[in-house]
């Protein structure tokens, strides 16, 4: 695990090799700046998000298959599932889905429950996911400067307002 990558992604897809292509493209991609784990299922990825120290963030990324069946796993989770179950637990993390299907109906569903994006594997689908990383990445970023500069507001409310009364108190002793 890269301890001083800014951005952590879980990726999830029963087909292993997919998967590991998917990571490797992305590991290249964006380097440091982003910690990527993988995951054949959806259990095993929420098994993870529940496994963090609750002062710890879940990931902010999650890319997740549709389809998660596979011979090895039959009655495991499907994708759609899994999203409600991540957006239940935290809905700033983006997730991203993913489909060998691409069908309108799917990606309306996956959108209506809350996926950030929705992508159709083919010939397009790692240069699509990268594109939609990005865009994901800076929003998190912003939404993280926003945070940060309310906190900072909110921390100079607190002080301006504890120096006021501060001179409300020292005036009504010298009086």
């Amino acid at each position: 695990m890269n301890v001083h990558a800014e951005y952590s992604v879980f990726l999830v897809d029963d087909d292993k090799m997919f998967l590991t292509s998917l990571k490797n493209s992305l590991q290249q991609k964006f380097g440091s700046l982003l910690n990527v784990s993988a995951y054949n299922t959806g259990e095993e990825c929420m098994e993870h998000i529940f496994q963090f120290h609750p002062l710890d963030a879940p990931p902010d990324i999650v890319i997740l298959d549709y389809n998660l069946n596979d011979e090895e796993h039959p009655d495991a989770a499907d994708g759609m599932e899994v999203l409600k179950e991540l957006k239940s637990i935290s809905n700033d993390t983006r997730v991203i889905m993913l489909s060998g299907q691409d069908t309108l109906q799917i990606a309306k569903d996956a959108l209506k429950n809350g996926a950030y994006e929705y992508i159709a594997k083919g010939e397009n689908a790692f240069f699509n996911t990268e594109n939609i990383l990005k865009n994901a990445i800076e929003e998190i970023k912003s939404t993280r400067e926003n945070n940060k500069y309310l906190r900072w507001n909110r921390n100079m409310g607190i002080f301006i307002i504890a120096m006021i009364l501060l001179d409300v108190i020292r005036y009504l002793f010298t009086i």
